[in-house]
Order: structure tokens, then C-alpha cells, then sequence
């Protein structure tokens, strides 16, 4: 603190030697600021400095009366800010100095901070602006090194915000879980306190508080899922993800599935998850095949089960568990009808092999607009030549996620039918690991 300290002497004294050109820029160069509702603070903002990067800001502004002041810069965590007051019986100077490792203008706006009076002031006519290189060098404008250059202040307004002096507390939407903030609005310096809320059988795995200047605030765990941090001189946006803890601890009463079944966490994540149930007394049945008409049902429940109409082949009436779902899955391209000879049937009691549930969820995935772009290599399996056409890309790409495997006796199966407790561990697979 103390070399940051002792550059930003030599710079102020540099930039109050020196008294030379304007830069290219510096007409269009101004100053914005916003009042609190008690007329004793200002928060500044410079507009209008280009494409040169700043690496220090001086500003230099004069007060009428003998008050005192104080300068809030708008990131703590970048800026090293001095702020020099003088005062004598009409007047008071203050002389503000940021510097930063980094640029601090972005798309050629530089939020300062707030400036805090000890009475209710008026912002003067001009203010006198120095803008330093990385070497903290005056910058040098239309071949002419600068010292300062005037610069015409102009309130800024905001019809939405009657609030500017506070900033907002955005809180983005998180899957298997949300965080809530104890307020919408913070002025700078004040404590924000959040509360994650997990779904059942979730936990959170990360959390971040980042500014409107891309900066990530501290966060301290006061325990019970609560996190505070300081408000900064900036809105700033709350993201989180949360993970699957596990479910070892519930007990769904399939007589068919025990703890040491390699299916077991997978059966009660689709179970838990509304995905697949029991089939008859009590039994999940993992060695039964899945039918196709199964299979986009656990999807259209995924997906919330939105309303569709029909899917237009012949061996899907109306009125069937799978009606609706086969109705959405056409319509979105998810599956269509095969079988040679069999156009317009879809065969929804039909098993379905490995080689379709792969392309089916390679639609699904595009669909829901996530990479498909990976690609595994069927050539290790001693059956991958009897892959069907259409299924090959969706294979490599289910193979390259990790979502199908081979059969244990160097074999992929594309063509064998797909257990349920298969069918369980795949979608686990899809929606812990590729699920946005």
C-alpha cells in the first residue's frame, strides 16, 4: 500500500507540474454524476475516453465553503485511491487519485466512485481531469504529452432508477436450487446478506458475487446457508450452480433394488427426479426392456410435460400414457417412424435398442441447444460395423459423453435392447453431467 501510495504523490505531482496540451479525445471527454436524495453525495463517472487505455485518473474539483470530504472509489478491490482535501475560509479543493494494474476504462467509460460532503454541495462547472498511462505517465494526445484538460460536467439521469444511490442486487435463476438476497438495493460499503436454498438432495457447489465491472466480490459463510459480502459502487449479479448430493439415505421400497445393485443411485435419481417408476407391487423390474413410447415420456417429463397435439402415425391414438409425449417428441424432431416398410408408425410398445435411445437423445440434447459436438470412437468395439446409418453420429457422440459404454465383452450392442435400469443410468448420466 505504501508504493502505491507514494506513486500516486509522484503522479499528482507530475500532473500538477506539468501544464501542457489537451488530448485528441478530450472534447468529447465528460463528466456524469448522480445525487443522493440528500444532497451530499455525488457518484462520478467519466464518459467519452476512447480506445487508450487508463491506467490512473486524477481529478481535481472545487467546493465553495470549508467542508470536509471523502471519496468511496467505485471497486475497492482495483483501485488504490488517495484523496486530498485543502480548504481555506471560501473554498475547499479536492483532489481525488485512482490507479489499477489493469485498464480501468471499458468501451470508453470510467466509473470513479462517490464523492460524500460534509453539507449538501453543488457539483462545480468544470472539473479538471488528468488521465495517466500504464507507466503512470500523462497520456499524450494528437502528438502532445497532457498534463489536464477542462471538462464540461453534465447530470446524468436515469428515468428508472430513483434510487442512485443504491445499487441493485441481481440474482440469476439457478437449476435444483435458488439464492435470495436480503435486499434489492445496497448503497456502496453496505452488507448484503444471501440465503441459498438447495432442492432436496441438492447442495450448492459454487456461488459468486461479480460487479458490473466484471470484479468478484469476497464472500464470508456465516453458516446456515447464509453468505455476506460488501456492497461495491456498482450493481452487481449473484450466480450459483448446485450439484447432487446423493440418495443413499432414501429408502423407495422397490423390492428389486438393493444398495449394492450397480444401478442403485441411478433408480433413485430417476425415481426421485419424477422420472421413471415402479412398474407392479412394489418393483422397479431393472431387467425389463424399455419401450419406445417409455422412453419419450420420461422426456416429455423432463421437460415439464408441455402440451402437443398428435404425432400423426397411425399406431399412436389418442388417449394412451404416451400420447402427448410422442405428439411433443414429433413435432420437435425428436423421433419419427421407422421400420422398413412401416412409414407413419412409430411403434411405441416396440423395445428400443441402444442405437435409438442414443439418437433420440442426441435430438433432445440438440434440441435443448447443448453441444453435440463431441465425438467418441466406435472402432474399439468389435461390433461397431453393425451400427445402423443413422445412428452412427448419435452413438459416437453418446460414446464421447460417457453416456453409453460398452457391454463389458468388447462390444457396443447397438441393436440390444436397453434395460431399465440401463435406461436409469443413462439418464442420470445426461441430466447430472450435459443438463443445463
Amino acid at each position: 500500500m505504501r508504493g502505491k501510495r507514494s506513486l500516486g504523490a509522484l503522479a499528482l505531482t507530475l500532473a500538477l507540474v506539468l501544464g501542457l496540451a489537451a488530448p485528441a479525445f478530450a472534447a468529447q471527454l465528460r463528466l456524469t454524476y448522480q445525487m443522493n436524495s440528500g444532497g451530499n453525495a455525488a457518484t462520478l463517472t467519466l464518459q467519452g475516453l476512447g480506445e487508450e487505455s487508463v491506467y490512473g485518473v486524477q481529478l481535481e474539483l472545487t467546493l465553495p465553503g470549508s467542508v470536509t470530504a471523502r471519496f468511496s472509489p467505485s471497486d475497492g478491490g482495483t483501485y488504490s485511491p488517495e484523496c486530498r482535501v485543502e480548504t481555506s475560509d471560501k473554498s475547499t479543493r479536492v483532489t481525488v487519485y485512482l490507479t489499477a494494474q489493469t485498464p480501468l476504462n471499458e468501451n470508453g467509460i470510467l466509473p470513479l466512485g462517490t464523492l460524500t460532503v460534509s453539507k449538501t454541495f453543488s457539483m462545480p462547472g468544470t472539473v479538471t481531469v488528468t488521465l495517466l498511462n500504464r507507466e503512470l505517465e500523462a497520456i499524450s494526445g494528437a502528438g502532445a504529452a497532457v498534463a489536464s484538460t477542462s471538462v464540461q460536467q453534465t447530470q446524468s439521469s436515469d428515468d428508472d432508477d430513483d434510487e442512485p444511490d443504491r445499487y441493485r442486487v441481481r440474482i440469476s435463476s439457478a437449476r435444483n436450487g435458488a439464492v435470495k438476497a436480503d435486499v434489492t438495493r445496497a448503497e456502496a460499503r453496505a452488507m448484503v446478506t444471501l440465503t441459498v436454498e438447495p432442492e432436496n438432495r441438492y447442495g450448492l457447489e459454487t456461488l459468486k458475487v461479480t460487479s458490473s465491472r466484471g470484479n468478484e466480490m469476497a464472500l464470508t459463510d456465516v453458516g446456515g446457508n447464509r453468505f455476506t459480502f460488501y456492497m461495491p459502487s456498482a450493481d452487481v449479479e449473484v450466480t450459483a450452480s448446485f450439484h447432487w448430493t446423493g440418495l443413499e439415505h432414501i429408502d423407495m421400497n422397490f423390492l428389486d433394488v438393493v444398495e449394492s445393485d450397480w444401478y442403485h443411485e441411478a433408480v433413485h435419481f430417476v425415481f426421485e427426479s419424477g422420472m421413471m417408476k415402479g412398474t407392479d407391487q412394489g418393483l422397479f423390474s431393472p431387467d425389463v426392456d424399455t419401450s419406445r413410447g417409455m422412453i419419450v415420456t420420461i422426456l416429455h417429463r423432463l421437460e415439464g410435460t408441455p402440451q402437443a397435439g398428435l404425432s400423426g402415425f397411425a399406431d399412436v391414438p389418442a388417449g394412451e400414457y404416451y400420447t402427448d409425449a410422442v405428439g411433443w417428441a414429433a413435432q420437435n424432431g425428436i423421433v419419427s417412424g421407422y421400420g422398413e416398410g412401416a412409414e407413419g408408425m412409430f411403434g411405441p410398445n416396440d423395445s428400443i435398442t441402444r442405437e435409438q435411445l442414443a439418437a433420440i437423445l442426441y435430438r433432445y440434447a440438440e434440441k435443448k441447444g447443448l453441444d453435440v459436438t463431441v465425438r467418441g470412437d466406435l472402432s474399439t468395439y468389435a461390433d461397431a460395423g453393425s451400427v445402423s446409418d443413422y445412428a452412427v453420429e448419435p452413438l459416437r457422440w453418446a460414446v464421447g459423453v460417457g453416456l453409453i459404454s460398452g457391454m463389458g465383452d468388447g462390444t457396443i450392442a447397438p441393436g440390444g435392447k436397453a434395460t431399465r435400469a440401463q435406461v436409469a443410468t443413462i439418464l442420470t448420466r445426461y441430466c447430472q453431467n450435459l443438463a443445463d
